[in-house]
């Protein structure tokens, strides 16, 4: 008569034990994750070549929403490289080659 009863208790003891094997999975799993996306991070910064300083600044000015393009990093070293007087002279040299002909 309680066969039934004691089944069903059973079963629901199986699934409060899997569900906690199932939660110490997922954290294990976003364990996982977050040091994942935490190296490529690393990665990607290290890419970038920048000092530390020039990093901060970067990073401000993608906070700041000044940043829009999606190759911002190549943008942000672009920018920092345009104040090279040697570029400048170049495309100066350049309109007045154009200028000749």
């Amino acid at each position: 008569m309680y066969e039934k009863l004691d089944k069903l208790r059973a079963e629901v003891e199986r699934c409060k034990s899997k569900i906690e094997d199932d939660k110490a999975k997922l954290k294990a799993a976003e364990a996982k994750l977050q040091e994942a996306e935490n190296s490529q991070i690393l990665a990607d910064v290290g890419a970038l070549n920048l000092s530390p300083e020039q990093l901060a600044e970067f990073l401000k000015l993608a906070t700041s929403g000044k940043l829009t393009t999606s190759g911002t990093a190549k943008s942000y070293e672009t920018t920092a490289v345009s104040t090279d007087h040697e570029t400048d002279n170049d495309d100066e040299t350049e309109d007045f080659d154009d200028e000749e002909n």
